[in-house]
């Protein structure tokens, strides 16, 4: 089986786990700022860290393009579904869940890095936690200030 394969096997699993851990309508609800904190954010990562020369993606074989892999911007929007579902309402607990959730990407990334399909240059730790802390803090912050708005008037699922 191609290396690429990891790729279809980590997003399917966890679209898998929304469709059992997120009912229909909060799928629906959370969709488009899944879209946003996820995939929109993660081909920022993939272009800076390729402009930076600081990681990215490896052994995607025909499932990316222009260097950009299909899959995990896809997996990042599910992922973000499911994020946003659990995310707690009041501080500090919406914020200590974006720190766990920073520390779970991080493993996961060098879990990744260890199968091949993905690699750090500078650091599998500082760089990471780095990366995954700006965007899970700006994420929170973000849905805070607007996100919720943006569900309670701009989306009728």
């Amino acid at each position: 089986m191609p290396i690429y394969f990891t790729y279809l096997l980590y997003t399917s699993i966890l679209a898998l786990l929304a469709v059992i851990l997120v009912s229909r309508k909060d799928i629906h609800k959370y969709a488009f700022l899944g879209i946003f904190y996820g995939a929109v954010i993660d081909i920022f990562w993939i272009v800076l860290l390729s402009l930076i020369d600081g990681g990215g993606y490896l052994n995607y074989g025909p499932l990316g393009f222009l260097n950009i892999p299909f899959m995990p911007p896809i997996a990042w929007t599910i992922y973000f579904i499911l994020f946003l579902n659990y995310l707690p309402d009041k501080k500090p607990w919406n914020y200590s869940y974006a720190a766990i959730a920073v520390f779970y990407s991080v493993i996961f990334s060098n879990v990744l890095t260890n199968l091949g399909i993905f690699h750090w240059t500078f650091s599998n730790i500082i760089l990471p936690i780095a990366i995954y802390l700006s965007w899970f803090l700006f994420t929170v912050w973000h849905y805070e200030k607007f996100g919720k708005k943006f569900i309670e008037y701009g989306i009728k699922p």
